[in-house]
């Protein structure tokens, strides 16, 4: 590795889409390529060869649960399955109605839209939806301390958020939560994968991901973790029969929850998203997560320093972030997007937001041709980007 890059051979682990330069990781990251072996090997050829192959795939979501507990530093009892990061919330809430007389979840309106439908979703359970100001900075801790009262049960943070990349100091979040006698439940969906994620030393009471994005693991694999104080505290409303101490003892009179974070998986699980997932893991766990967001930052930061001089009507990020680069591009959307699809760059806007992820398997030449292709927005210097075509 030099300058902080990763080895370019890192990208031939991968399947990347032919003919584009791919920067879209914070929406689907790239399929591994041992993933196709890995289906293939723990969800079809055990059930050709057995038929009921339950013992295998169970042992195919175990190997997940480790993968992913040893990737974020947490213990494997203490992460459920979820199919998406919705579901994992949903369920955590439907516990806390007992829990306490509480009944105010608050987040920023930043927040991936998914959990506001949720949290507004249970208004005919009780439950109020409170929002940060639209001005308040969400990486602040006083930002959210100032909005905590008597009536906070939850505290829903993004750790990266998906419209700005701003990156949230967790840890400090959590403790102005609990100062206020609040939950915490940390959204990683944005950040597992590409920033180090760290539940347990950040003091959150509960965290939610997904392999969709960083991770490289396809959707259909969420989880919700629940730190270990609730463990076995916390009674989910919405349970079903994988929820069981014993899935397949089958009494539907004796209904017992699971002692460890199983209480909160419901009906009958998928298995292939989690088999996918796993191949995901391991691959972003041997790369290893702090030289991918070493890799990141030095792509971001060769980037800034040959387009961000050019363009002084646009709005660049300024603070801690994550692993997307998002540019306000203004009334220039339209001409970025045009010189993208003319040039053969995957990327995507939140509104005018353009967002730019460089994963490991992005590269120096990606960028050249990234800034090729934004040398051709008419009010950018072409001659100035030289350098990197």
């Amino acid at each position: 590795m030099s300058g902080g890059l990763l080895p370019e051979a890192i990208a031939e682990r991968f399947h990347l889409p032919p003919g584009a330069t791919y920067l879209k990781s914070h929406s689907v990251g790239c399929q591994p390529r041992a993933a196709e072996a890995l289906l293939r090997d723990r969800l079809l050829t055990p059930w050709r060869e057995t038929g009921e192959a339950w013992s295998h795939w169970l042992d195919a979501i175990d190997q997940w649960r480790a993968a992913l507990a040893g990737l974020i530093g947490v213990e494997a009892q203490d992460l459920c399955p979820a199919t998406n990061v919705s579901a994992g919330l949903s369920r955590y809430i439907s516990a806390l109605g007992s829990a306490t007389r509480r009944r105010t979840i608050l987040l920023a309106p930043s927040a991936f839209p998914t959990i506001g439908y949720v949290a507004s979703g249970l208004a005919a359970a009780g439950w109020k939806t409170r929002y940060l100001p639209a001005d308040a900075d969400v990486r602040d801790a006083a930002s959210w301390a100032a909005a905590l009262d008597d009536d906070v049960a939850l505290v829903i943070a993004m750790h990266v958020s998906s419209v700005s990349g701003a990156l949230t100091d967790i840890a400090a979040v959590a403790a102005a939560a609990k100062a206020a006698g609040a939950r915490c439940i940390a959204d990683c969906a944005q950040s597992v994968g590409i920033v180090p994620v760290t539940p347990a030393p950040w003091g959150v009471d509960a965290m939610l991901g997904t392999s969709v994005k960083w991770l490289c693991g396809g959707p259909g694999a969420a989880w919700l973790w629940v730190a270990p104080h609730d463990r076995s505290t916390l009674d989910p409303m919405e349970r079903g029969w994988w929820s069981h101490e014993n899935p397949f003892e089958m009494d539907i009179s004796d209904f017992r929850y699971a002692p460890d974070a199983r209480r909160w998986w419901g009906g009958t699980p998928d298995v292939a998203p989690f088999i996918l997932s796993t191949a995901g893991i391991e691959e972003i766990a041997a790369i290893g997560i702090e030289a991918i967001r070493q890799h990141n930052m030095v792509l971001q930061g060769l980037l800034r320093d040959t387009i961000e001089p050019l363009t002084p009507q646009w709005r660049w990020p300024r603070g801690p972030s994550g692993g997307t680069l998002c540019i306000d591009t203004g009334t220039e959307k339209a001409d970025v997007e045009a010189a993208f699809a003319q040039h053969g760059v995957a990327a995507d806007f939140r509104g005018t937001m353009l967002r730019l992820s460089f994963h490991a398997y992005s590269g120096l030449g990606d960028l050249s041709h990234l800034a090729q292709a934004l040398s051709f927005v008419p009010s950018i210097d072409r001659a100035r980007t030289a350098s990197w075509r």
